[in-house]
């Protein structure tokens, strides 16, 4: 990393911490007027904050920096030792998601073939079949009164696609959400509790008594084939599991909220939604600009694995670094105007999706289920008039809870 001159902290070492999960942007405008390494002690247990567009992405792909985090979430909660825990922390720690190179190099290779640009065209009409169902069932319960975006489009759809993806026709789609949801509460919150942690082991561990059961599984699909083909290069059934459990919540979370953004941005501003109906050609860079503009995914987190001299700050081995997309993302330094959103905007420097090895497996995905339910429900969005609204209450996400609409009232 490069030294820089350093400033002083302590006036910015507080900021972050308090700031208000409905406005974020605020924090980060603040942060900005400081130095660019904070150290805030009560976020996350103690971190540094990394909140330049730079920083943040040279932190990404900084070879030096892990993703093992596992322990320390543990760790915080205070949580007794048991073979339960011992199996959670086990399962958890060979996601892809949480693992170094060169581990994650052979792991990712084995994946990858689900998410490449041949595999999404071949579920593009599975995923047009699924947004086609669900915007005939909204449409039909508009009929009879107020409806919610988020609890009949958001939440199903990406869940819906996963079981078809994964194979999982057995699986209930509220078990799915609900396993999904509690390990997003847990990965989500700055410094998880013990109830927390105990509610999200028995959820982990729950889905994978589920999909390391052969007989619930569809053979031939995604998950019977990582956990019975050998010719992958996966060690061990834990390993196994453990890929299967990350790609049933890794990227629902990102999905949900990225819809329920979209719903809300364009309910809210008529003009970006007039923009998209005369020109439906700009969906797809509407939805790269809303991911820069609101990420769903807020921050992500490195480990430091030997002490650093960075900006004129000494970091020791074993501390945390914060990286804040959200911050990155509305960067002056990269992004003209950051605080507007775009629809026009070249956004190839947008963060929201992780940069380097441990860029989203499922990018191609999310944003391609974004484009399906866009190219469907836009022509209804101008009748819908917004009545209730709930936001996410998580610091690492961004989206919505609840999103209830009527109809509006025709002129008289």
């Amino acid at each position: 990393m490069l030294a820089c001159v350093g400033f002083g902290i302590q006036e910015y070492g507080v900021m972050f911490g308090d700031f208000n999960l409905a406005s974020p942007y605020a924090a980060y405008a603040r942060l900005r007027q400081g130095p660019p390494l904070v150290w805030d002690a009560n976020f996350c247990g103690g971190a540094w904050l990394v909140h330049r567009h730079q920083d943040v992405q040279a932190a990404l792909r900084h070879p030096d920096l892990s993703v093992r985090r596992v322990g320390g979430w543990v760790s915080q909660a205070g949580a007794p030792p048991s073979p339960r825990l011992q199996a959670f922390k086990g399962l958890m720690a060979r996601t892809l998601v949480f693992l170094d190179r060169p581990r994650h190099t052979r792991v990712r290779r084995v994946v990858n073939a689900a998410f490449s640009p041949q595999a999404l065209r071949d579920i593009d009409r599975s995923i047009e079949n699924r947004v086609t169902h669900l915007h005939s069932a909204f449409t039909n319960q508009l009929r009879h009164g107020p409806a919610d975006l988020v609890e009949q489009v958001c939440r199903p759809l990406p869940a819906l696609v996963m079981i078809d993806l994964l194979g999982l026709q057995q699986l209930p789609l509220a078990v799915f959400q609900s396993w999904s949801e509690q390990l997003a509460r847990f990965i989500g919150q700055a410094t998880p509790d013990l109830p927390l942690l105990m509610d999200t082991q028995d959820a982990l561990l729950d889905m994978a008594d589920f999909l390391g059961n052969s007989a619930k599984l569809q053979e031939g699909g995604l998950a019977w084939r990582l956990l019975h083909d050998e010719q992958l290069s996966l060690q061990g059934r834990r390993e196994r599991l453990a890929q299967s459990c990350m790609l049933l919540f890794a990227g629902y979370e990102t999905s949900r909220h990225l819809l329920s953004s979209l719903f809300q941005t364009l309910l809210d501003d008529a003009s970006k939604l007039q923009d998209l109906l005369l020109n439906p050609q700009k969906i797809p860079a509407a939805i790269k600009e809303l991911l820069r503009y609101d990420s769903p995914i807020q921050y992500t987190a490195r480990r430091l694995m030997q002490d650093q001299h960075w900006h004129g700050q000494h970091l020791r081995k074993g501390q945390l670094l914060l990286l804040l997309l959200g911050a990155a993302n509305r960067d002056p330094e990269v992004f003209s105007h950051p605080d507007d959103l775009d629809f026009s905007r070249n956004n190839q420097a947008e963060l929201s999706m992780g940069y380097g090895i441990h860029h989203c497996l499922g990018a191609g995905l999310v944003q391609l289920e974004a484009k399906l339910v866009l190219e469907q429900f836009l022509p209804l969005l101008p009748r819908l008039q917004l009545a209730q609204r709930e936001r996410i209450q998580l610091p690492a996400y961004r989206g919505w809870n609840r999103l209830l609409v009527h109809y509006r009232a025709m002129p008289s």
